[in-house]
């Protein structure tokens, strides 16, 4: 765990870009996982407005 925190305190990756992904497809982590990145979906602002 000591090397995630050093990562998020180094700014070595954005998770606000990880949030937005998981906005758009719930399953963005399964399918990065899987190796399906043929199947993501890109962020758009318009998807903001369809959120409830």
């Amino acid at each position: 765990m000591d090397a995630l925190t050093d990562k998020l305190n180094n700014e070595e990756f954005d998770l606000v870009a990880v949030g937005r992904a998981l906005l758009v497809d719930p399953a963005w982590a399964a399918k990065d996982r899987d190796g399906r990145l043929d199947e993501l979906k890109p962020f758009s602002p318009e998807v903001l407005s369809s959120l409830s």
